[in-house]
């Protein structure tokens, strides 16, 4: 078992483990890059972040047959220099032989790199069986569910089809009571809708427009494409960060779609989001196009249709999305994939092949920078438990407490530690006494404003949303100058108590 373990991990290395961590860095960085772009509509960020996504297994599949960055070094037979210049040559002393893996022990690293690839295998397969449970279930409600009889939903149904370009045939199920507007289907899409929702004519219009945004878009298909990619990469956290940002900006978009089309009145749409968000007793499939995303919450959604409503993609800017989502997956992908090796060790293949003294060579280099760090970094440990012997012989050494809440720490520090950090905070809090004051004076300039605007003018609405931001930022500012007084008297309180307890007063 080990060495098939240990096979396993060798083969996964560079086929598997260096196209993910090529991904993982790539991708997350162009997360936090799309999380600071407030301004991004969400049709951008929900395909980029689709782009990202997707390019996880391309860049492993595509490992294979893309041409390697790392080569890997021709074989020596003799002696070979060391990082300082000494000649290493293939022998231990002692008289010891190293093992063909490189010396004791260094076959565990591929042994836990197997075990790992094998947890990851099990772990796919279990998500990939809710994922088949999933969609059994939409088969199964498909199969159940009552057709819409009344004339009236379903004429307005082709009606706005045909004004949204949607040319498949759509279904119009009726849902169970305690459920969500939702669509699914890929070649035969179905929109199923509550009883509750088919009697309203405005909540109807919404929630049809809505779902057939999400048709015309194939939604469907690309959540059922990211759930295999989720329950394919479970145990990658990242993955279902991105998972998490495509329901909402899915969601997002489509509800700035809506609204920029005309169909329904933002506060009409507003209300009937509110409705659909309250807690369901009907489990909602996850590959379900839904309107009411169980991530996603209600606040995020009123405030991306404040911004977005009233700005419409044209059909090229639209182009212009999908193709640079397409670029950056490509771009994504083909970086992971590259970085593999571009051939086999000589000799590997080659069994024939008299490889011990190159492995012996290897394996003492590889012996000796693993001595040479062990013993570097115990140097510096007892260099630095030295020091702080020496300055608590002198009484110098103080335990504070900084942070609050589940990010609170304590740590060990000197005098000059302490008095820097006490000065540190006071910078802190006169610098952030200095923007209270600056957004305040703003924030009444903004109120007078709002006064001198006309009721119902565009100017007022804008000194509006001028005066909310103003008056956030007034707020954050001054909470955030209250933690950090909180914090500067505990260290301070800290640091006195512990000296006078040490002068005996």
């Amino acid at each position: 078992m080990p060495d098939f373990l240990e096979g396993l991990g060798s083969a996964s290395v560079w086929a598997f483990w260096v196209p993910v961590l090529v991904w993982t860095g790539l991708a997350g960085a162009g997360v936090l890059a799309l999380a600071r772009m407030r301004g991004l509509h969400p049709i951008a960020g929900y395909r980029l972040r689709q782009a990202l996504l997707l390019a996880l297994p391309v860049s492993v599949l595509a490992a294979p047959w893309v041409p390697g960055l790392f080569p890997a070094a021709p074989a020596a037979a003799g002696p070979v220099l060391s990082v300082d210049g000494a000649l290493i040559v293939p022998s231990v002393p002692g008289g010891a032989t190293l093992a063909a893996d490189g010396g004791p022990g260094a076959g565990l690293p591929l042994v836990l790199l197997g075990t790992a690839t094998v947890a990851i295998v099990l772990l796919a397969i279990g998500r990939l069986a809710v994922l088949a449970t999933d969609l059994r279930q939409l088969h199964r409600l498909r199969r159940v569910a009552a057709r819409v009889d009344d004339p009236a939903p379903r004429r307005r149904l082709r009606e706005l089809a045909e004004q949204l370009g949607v040319r498949r045939p759509v279904e119009l199920l009726e849902g169970p009571p305690d459920s969500a507007p939702m669509t699914f289907g890929a070649w035969r899409p179905v929109i199923m809708i509550p009883r509750s929702a088919l009697g309203s004519p405005d909540s109807l219009d919404a929630v049809l427009v809505h779902e057939l945004i999400h048709i015309r878009r194939a939604d469907y298909t690309w959540a059922l494409l990211d759930c295999l990619v989720s329950a394919a990469f479970a145990f990658h956290p990242l993955v279902w960060v991105l998972r998490r940002g495509i329901e909402r900006c899915r969601e997002t978009s489509c509800d700035a779609e809506v609204l920029a089309r005309g169909f329904v009145g933002p506060k009409p749409y507003a209300e009937l989001l509110a409705h659909t968000h309250v807690p369901t007793q009907f489990p909602m499939p996850a590959v379900a196009a839904s309107l009411s995303a169980p991530s996603l919450k209600l606040k995020e959604r009123l405030e991306t249709m404040k911004n977005f409503a009233h700005r419409k993609l044209t059909s090229r800017q639209r182009v212009g999305i999908v193709l640079g989502a397409g670029l950056v997956c490509v771009l994504v992908a083909v970086a992971g994939a590259c970085a593999t090796r571009a051939e086999e060790e000589p000799g590997l293949l080659d069994p024939s092949a008299d490889r011990a003294p190159t492995e012996a060579v290897v394996g003492y280099v590889r012996a000796s920078e693993q001595a040479y760090e062990v013993q570097r970094r115990a140097e510096i440990a007892a260099h630095e438990a030295e020091v702080v012997r020496s300055y608590e012989s002198q009484g110098l050494v103080y335990t504070l407490s900084r942070g609050s809440g589940s990010s609170r720490y304590t740590y060990r520090a000197t005098e000059a530690d302490v008095q820097q950090a006490l000065t540190e905070l006071e910078v802190e809090m006169d610098y952030l006494r200095e923007q209270i004051t600056a957004t305040r004076d703003l924030e009444f300039a903004t109120i007078e404003r709002v006064e001198e605007a006309e009721p119902n003018s565009t100017e007022r609405r804008a000194a509006l949303t001028d005066y909310e931001e103003v008056s956030a930022r007034a707020d954050l500012l001054q909470s955030m100058r209250t933690e950090r007084m909180r914090e500067y008297e505990t260290v301070k309180l800290q640091y006195e108590t512990q000296k006078r307890m040490r002068e005996g007063r």
